[in-house]
């Protein structure tokens, strides 16, 4: 169980000048163990406190358990909206799969298969009842690295931005 307290926002102007927004500070959680092949199960809650619109949670794809600039990572991720995503540095694509959206008590459960590049995101509610899932297969999604043991190893991740206290089991 972690819990996070969100620092100061910072006020930004957006690019065209059309107006202000704030952006949280961002904060990482993740295993500290890297998985290597085979498949690996999370269970990961948002148990109290606010859900920020770039909240989420996924596996990321690297040969160690590192912090790296998010532009700098490779992830399969679901975000607070639902929509499971990828990452490959800066670019991130949404699927067009979109579970519920993840909230306060809602358990998203992730199901990594390093063997097979594939992972399943299931999302449910308190009492244990699925709300939907999704299969991704990431073989054609990460056509540039297939053969390297970069897309055979990783570790899970959330990223969380308000007050919020999140567990993973």
């Amino acid at each position: 169980i972690f819990t996070k307290i969100a620092g100061p926002r910072l006020k930004r102007m957006h690019d065209s000048g059309a107006g202000h927004y704030e952006l949280a500070t961002i904060c990482m959680v993740f295993d500290a163990t890297l998985r290597c092949g085979g498949s690996h199960m999370y269970r990961f809650c948002f148990m109290d406190g606010e859900l920020g619109p770039a909240d989420g949670a996924g596996f990321v794809f690297d040969t160690k358990v590192r912090r790296r600039p998010l532009g700098q990572m490779r992830a399969v991720f679901m975000n607070q909206r639902g929509f499971i995503c990828l990452r490959k540095g800066s670019d991130v694509s949404k699927s067009p799969v979109r579970l519920p959206r993840l909230g306060l008590g809602m358990y998203l459960s992730l199901n990594m298969d390093l063997d097979r590049c594939s992972a399943r995101f299931e999302i449910s509610d308190a009492e244990g009842h699925s709300k939907g899932s999704a299969d991704v297969g990431l073989e054609a999604l990460f056509d540039d690295c297939l053969g390297s043991d970069q897309l055979r190893s990783g570790f899970f991740c959330a990223v969380v931005t308000g007050n919020i206290t999140v567990g993973l089991y």
